[in-house]
């Protein structure tokens, strides 16, 4: 983990959304508003075709996830070598969930249970990464002891094999959902932080970025 730094990311809150490296904040009152306000030429280049199937909880992670690989100057093309792992405190079970009810309610039986499996919804990383063109490793990772350790952990393991040359980190927690996206760092070693809440993490991360940059500015100087 010594060797990794983070490059860009975004935060989402219940209506309103954040970059890490430029701070651009968008107000909204519902994904697809979210959607048009972050539309771009560079966003083209995506799988947006399936965007408006995903449930409102995966179109939040997708655009969330765009705005990451957007914040760190990583430009979306097909097949990209970025990995995606994510903690939260929900992994897609409520959409789950309200799809077998409707399945029930709806009259339907049994019988055909491999057709029933398959029309559940996915999971969002799923979503995101089919949406966002990714091809790297794709996980859900839970250390209850450690949760952003364990997520810094496993993209460390990851860069180091040569798996991805980016990952981009999710958590989620009480409606709060942070992605950073994470690469080699050379001389700029990415920092624990002993905090757990997704704004904690998000503030520790903007700092990170803020005394990179001053010191940058300072070896030019």
């Amino acid at each position: 983990m010594d060797h990794l730094q983070i490059t860009g990311g975004s935060i989402i809150r219940s209506s309103e959304c954040e970059s890490l490296r430029d701070g651009a904040r968008y107000s909204f009152n519902n994904p697809g508003e979210l959607k048009e306000q972050l539309s771009g030429g560079d966003w083209k280049s995506g799988n947006w075709a399936y965007f408006r199937r995903f449930s409102p909880d995966a179109q939040l992670f997708t655009l969330a996830a765009g705005l990451a690989l957007r914040d760190s100057g990583i430009e979306f093309k097909p097949e990209q070598n970025v990995g995606l792992l994510a903690a939260d405190d929900f992994e897609h079970e409520s959409d789950q969930a309200a799809y077998f009810a409707d399945y029930v309610a709806g009259g339907r039986e049994m019988g055909r249970s491999s057709l029933f499996v398959h029309t559940l919804p996915t999971s969002a990383v799923v979503d995101a990464s089919v949406c966002l063109g990714l091809r790297g490793p794709l996980l859900y990772i839970r250390d209850e002891d450690d949760i952003w350790g364990g997520l810094l952990n496993a993209a460390a393991d990851f860069i180091t094999g040569s798996d991805a040359e980016i990952m981009l980190l999710s958590y989620r927690r009480a409606g709060t959902l942070i992605c950073l996206t994470v690469t080699a760092g050379g001389n700029a070693a990415l920092r624990r932080t002993a905090q757990t809440a997704p704004e904690a993490i998000f503030a520790s991360a903007r700092q990170q970025l803020k005394e990179k940059a001053d010191a940058n500015t300072a070896d030019i100087q």
